[in-house]
């Protein structure tokens, strides 16, 4: 007895489709790092930057970091401002696309580490950033997934390295004739 054949059409977007999404992704998580950055260092020339990070910090108990989380924090507050805007900046051009995606994993990371001590200093705060801060770790984990040239093509990556790969078109969906039916 014959079984009818089945034909699995499997459907993934087209190069353009991918660059397109990488585009909205990075524009969007460049943003919530460059605006950001771009507030601490106009706080930091008019001299009201880090504010309370350092009083915070020095209320938060963290085990083994006693000794040496002021210092730490010092230069990690100077160097933020700096890091947000670079980073930033780099994903809204898609200029070392994977790079700057990576970096803004380890910023993101030490942010939420951040909010978590935050979060033991100052309980009676009811909203916490840290839900936030893991939908940011997955548009960025959708950023370094896009961020080859063969899904990012429209990017500064795309115009600089893009030569060395052009979009090939669709493939055609056939049904294979040779496929055998199943016997009992």
């Amino acid at each position: 007895m014959d079984t009818p054949h089945a034909i699995t059409l499997r459907r993934e977007p087209g190069p353009f489709t991918r660059s397109l999404a990488a585009l909205i992704l990075r524009l969007a998580l460049g943003m919530t790092f460059l605006v950001p950055g771009l507030y601490k260092l106009e706080a930091k020339r008019r001299g009201e930057y880090p504010g309370t990070m350092f009083a915070d910090a020095e209320r938060a108990h963290v085990p083994g970091l006693l000794n040496v989380k002021l210092p730490l924090l010092k230069q990690y507050a100077e160097v933020l401002p700096y890091a947000e805007v670079g980073v930033g900046v780099a994903l809204i051009a898609g200029f070392w696309t994977t790079l700057a995606g990576f970096a803004s994993g380890l910023l993101l990371l030490s942010l939420l580490f951040g909010h978590l001590v935050q979060m033991q200093v100052h309980p009676e705060q009811e909203v916490t950033m840290v839900p936030l801060m893991l939908v940011y770790l997955a548009i960025n984990a959708a950023v370094l997934w896009l961020s080859p040239v063969t899904s990012n093509y429209l990017s500064l990556d795309g115009l600089l390295f893009g030569w060395f790969w052009a979009p090939r078109p669709e493939g055609e969906y056939r049904r294979d004739e040779r496929v055998e039916p199943k016997r009992r």
